[in-house]
C-alpha cells in the first residue's frame, strides 16, 4: 500500500480542515456582523468547525460518488477513494488481527489497485476499489465504522482535546474594559497561559499541580475575589511579602525603591474603547520597568469620570502583601478598579499569564477588525502611535 504524496496531504487538508475551518470563520464573522450573534467567542468557531467538517466532507463523498456507484469519475476521484479505502484496509487489519487467508485477500486486492492506478486505469481502478471495499465488508464488517460515525468520533475527540486545553493549558478571553489601556483596549481577544502557574481544576480553587509564582511586571487573568461570576485582568505590581506604596503622584514604590518610569509624551489617542471624545486634554504617557518588563502607564488626573470609591490599600502609607496573595494594577492608572480600590488577590485565584492578542475588534474600526493588534505579544515591547515614537525610542535608551 503506498504512502500518500504532498498532494494528497494537500488535498485531504483543504476538505478536512481549511474548507471548514474558512467556512467557519465566515459564518461566525457573519452572523456576528448582523448582530445575530453579541460576540464572536472561540467556542463559537470550534462548534461551527465541527458542524461544518461534517457537511463538508458529506459533499466530499456525494462528488466522489458512493464506493458501490457506477457512472464515468476521472482518475484523482478515483485515487482519492482508493487511498482512503487503503488507509482504512491498514488500520482494521491491525485492529481485528483476521486469519492468515482473508488478510492475503485484502493485501492483494489493494495491489491491485495500486497497479491500476499506475497504469492510469480509471475503469479497472474503480473495478478494484469496490471489490477492496466488499472484501472489508466481508471479513472485516464487524469491525468496521460506518462513514458518519468515524466523522462524529474523531470529531468528538477533537472537541474533548480542545476542551481539555482550555481547561488546563490555553484559554481565550476578551477584553471588556479599558483598565488596561494602552497595553490591551476593549474588544482585544486574548490568549491566557493556564499552564504555567499550575492549572486550576474547574468550580475549584486548586491546582492540578503547583507550578511557578506569577513575576512582578506580568499580566494575569484572575478570579475578582468580590464576585467569583468575574474574571480580572491586570498587572502584577507586588508579590507576597512586597511592601508597596502608590504615592500621590502615581509612581509606585516596591521595597522602598520606586519604580524607573520615563515620560514618553502627551497621549491623544482613544479611550481605549476605540472611541475619540473630541477636544480633551492630553493624558501623561509613561513607560515603567518593573521586574523584567517594560510597559506603558497611562495617567489623567484630571479626569472627570475618575472613581467616586477612593483607594485605600497601599495609597495613603506602604503596606505588606499577605502571603499567598498578589497586588495588581491596571496600566490605565486613573481609570482602573484594582487593589488599591478593594485589596489582595489571592494566588489561587490566579488562572494564567496573558500571552498575546490573536482577535480585535471594535465597532468603527475597518470592517470592525483592527488588523495591526493581530498577533501582539502582551508582555513585548509596547507600541505607539507614529508622533510618540521618538519619545518611546528616547525613554527604551535610557
Amino acid at each position: 500500500m503506498n504512502d500518500p504524496t504532498w498532494q494528497d496531504r494537500l488535498w485531504y487538508a483543504a476538505w478536512y480542515f481549511l474548507i471548514p475551518a474558512a467556512l467557519a470563520v465566515a459564518v461566525v464573522q457573519g452572523l456576528a456582523a448582523a448582530h445575530v450573534l453579541d460576540d464572536a467567542a472561540p467556542w463559537q468557531y470550534l462548534l461551527d468547525f465541527a458542524v461544518l467538517e461534517v457537511v463538508v466532507l458529506g459533499i466530499r463523498d456525494r462528488i466522489y460518488g458512493a464506493r458501490h456507484g457506477g457512472g464515468q469519475r476521472d482518475l484523482r476521484t478515483v485515487a482519492s477513494e482508493a487511498k482512503e479505502l487503503q488507509r482504512e484496509a491498514t488500520r482494521l487489519l491491525k485492529r481485528a488481527q483476521p486469519p492468515k487467508e482473508p488478510r492475503a485477500r485484502v493485501e492483494a486486492a489493494s495491489l491491485a489497485i495500486d497497479e491500476a492506478l499506475n497504469k492510469r486505469d480509471v475503469d479497472a481502478a474503480a473495478n478494484a476499489v469496490r471489490a477492496l471495499d466488499e472484501l472489508l465488508e466481508k471479513h472485516l464488517g464487524h469491525v468496521r465504522k460506518g462513514t458518519a460515525r468515524e466523522y462524529f468520533e474523531a470529531i468528538g475527540f477533537a472537541v474533548l482535546v480542545a476542551l481539555g486545553i482550555r481547561a488546563f493549558v490555553v484559554e481565550a478571553f476578551k477584553i471588556p474594559s479599558p483598565s488596561m489601556y494602552p497595553t490591551l483596549s476593549v474588544g482585544d481577544n486574548i490568549f491566557v497561559n493556564k499552564f504555567v502557574y499550575g492549572p486550576l481544576l474547574p468550580i475549584t480553587n486548586r491546582r492540578l499541580f503547583q507550578g511557578r509564582l506569577p513575576e512582578r511586571g506580568e499580566v494575569v487573568v484572575f478570579v475578582f475575589p468580590s464576585d467569583p461570576s468575574k474574571d480580572f485582568i491586570k498587572r502584577v505590581v507586588g508579590l507576597p511579602g512586597d511592601r508597596v506604596w502608590v504615592r500621590e503622584d502615581g509612581s509606585v514604590e516596591v521595597n522602598g525603591r520606586p519604580l524607573t518610569r520615563c515620560e514618553v509624551g502627551p497621549w491623544r489617542g482613544d479611550d481605549g474603547e476605540g472611541q475619540t471624545h473630541g477636544e480633551q486634554p492630553p493624558r501623561r504617557l509613561f513607560l515603567e520597568t518593573h521586574g523584567s518588563f517594560r510597559y506603558l502607564t497611562l495617567y489623567n488626573r484630571d479626569a472627570a469620570d475618575r472613581e467616586s470609591v477612593q483607594p485605600d490599600y497601599c495609597v495613603r502609607a506602604p503596606c505588606t502583601v499577605p502571603a499567598g496573595q498578589i497586588f495588581v494594577m491596571g496600566d490605565n492608572r486613573d481609570n482602573s478598579f484594582d487593589s488599591r480600590f478593594w485589596g489582595f488577590v489571592p494566588l489561587t485565584h490566579v488562572k494564567g499569564k496573558a500571552l498575546w492578542i490573536w482577535w480585535s475588534n471594535v465597532q468603527g474600526a475597518g470592517c470592525g477588525l483592527r488588523y495591526e493588534r493581530f498577533g501582539q505579544d502582551i508582555l513585548g515591547t509596547p507600541r505607539v502611535p507614529t508622533e510618540l515614537q521618538h519619545g518611546l525610542d528616547a525613554c527604551l535608551r535610557h
